[in-house]
């Protein structure tokens, strides 16, 4: 009897153990079911999210790199913005040379701004624009904001040569990056285009070393010059060796780069070409260079650096054709000048880095302004 009972109880065993063998295997086939089956879910997911790609941003076809829409401009004199845009319209507000606004557009001869909450139209040719903003291929180069390399007949100039002589250098929200602020004219920005575009298709760029420059620095500089000189025979002489006198080399009054129709520009060749995207362009801009050697370093402030042989009047754009060459004069120099007068610039007979826009001054009719003032805020953004 006990070894009957003994029997039952082993076979009753069996059979319990092998059942929970089955259902533990039926729950662990069915739990790796599950996590294959969220597995393949999930990468099913994941691959659809990677064949999203975002459209390549255009070039932007206009008269710039970039549009006129959203950049800087600055009053060069004092100006009344107008509510609409004819000089009788009623005036919204004053503004005083040196402010900063955001241009929203031009037409017929008038720029459509943005001051606070205030929109109206002024005249463009009394207007900066900011380089950067519209022409960022240029290699902007502002020596004077970093580390001044004013020299004069080869001599340090106390106080001048390598410091920082204004700060005008910040964040420009429309390139999202630290930039110069570098304008000119308004009229004398498509000038600085076409000069551009003539570099480029060459696999050459434009080095832009100055445009504005507060009236501040330039009186300082000059002070600077003149006593260097009263002490130096030799930067005294190379200032004033006939036919030359200290103003054709550092101005000692308000000069054209505090009107804003002038330049202190070089050359370089293109290492590499890159493009960029600000906003909903692209922009090909240069990401190496190597600058070209001329005679004389830029801002070099003596006879060594003159083109011509002899001064050559400011005022007259095709004087500068009847110019006698200095014999130092390279490749290179005359290179930069045919890009510049190419496209509607003027040289200055003593300094080869120099080009004025007469057509903008003239069209300012003797409203100019003094530049007594430094540029520090930017108002660049985009509209779309």
């Amino acid at each position: 009897m006990h070894r009957l009972l003994l029997i039952v109880s082993l076979l009753l065993y069996a059979c319990t153990s092998d059942k929970n063998e089955t259902d533990s295997t039926e729950k662990k086939s069915t739990s790796e079911n599950l996590i294959v089956a969220k597995s393949e879910t999930t990468t099913k997911k994941e691959s659809t999210s990677l064949i999203i790609e975002e459209p390549e941003a255009p070039i932007y076809q206009g008269d710039y790199e970039l549009p006129l829409a959203g950049a800087t401009g600055y009053a060069s004199v004092s100006l009344e913005v107008k509510k609409e845009p004819e000089a009788a319209a009623e005036v919204l507000t004053p503004i005083s040379p040196g402010t900063a606004y955001t241009i929203l557009g031009e037409e017929n001869g008038w720029l459509n701004i943005k001051l606070d909450d205030t929109v109206g139209w002024i005249q463009n040719q009394y207007s900066l624009v900011n380089l950067p903003d519209i022409i960022p291929s240029i290699i902007y180069k502002n020596t004077n904001v970093e580390a001044s390399v004013f020299y004069s007949s080869g001599q340090t100039i106390p106080g001048i040569t390598h410091q920082s002589l204004y700060k005008s250098k910040g964040f420009n929200e429309r390139l999202k990056k630290e930039q110069f602020i570098m304008p000119v004219l308004f009229p004398m920005a498509k000038k600085l285009m076409a000069m551009q575009k003539m570099a480029l298709s060459e696999n050459n760029t434009l080095v832009l070393y100055e445009a504005f420059r507060p009236l501040s620095v330039q009186l300082q500089v000059a002070e600077a010059v003149k006593n260097l000189a009263s002490e130096n025979p030799q930067v005294l002489q190379g200032i004033t060796q006939p036919p030359w006198s200290i103003n054709w080399f550092i101005s000692t009054q308000v000069s054209n780069h505090q009107v804003g129709y002038a330049i202190d520009v070089s050359l370089a060749k293109v290492a590499v070409f890159s493009e960029e995207k600000y906003g909903k362009h692209r922009v090909r801009t240069v990401s190496r260079y190597e600058e070209y050697a001329m005679h004389t370093n830029i801002h070099e402030l003596s006879v060594r650096s003159a083109i011509y042989t002899a001064p050559v009047t400011v005022l007259s754009p095709i004087a500068w054709q009847q110019g006698v060459l200095t014999p130092e004069v390279n490749q290179f120099e005359l290179l930069l000048q045919k890009y510049a007068t190419s496209s509607g610039l003027t040289p200055l007979a003593s300094e080869w880095w120099h080009f004025n826009d007469l057509d903008a001054l003239n069209l300012l009719a003797g409203n100019t302004g003094n530049g007594d003032y430094v540029l520090t805020e930017t108002k660049s953004t985009w509209i779309e």
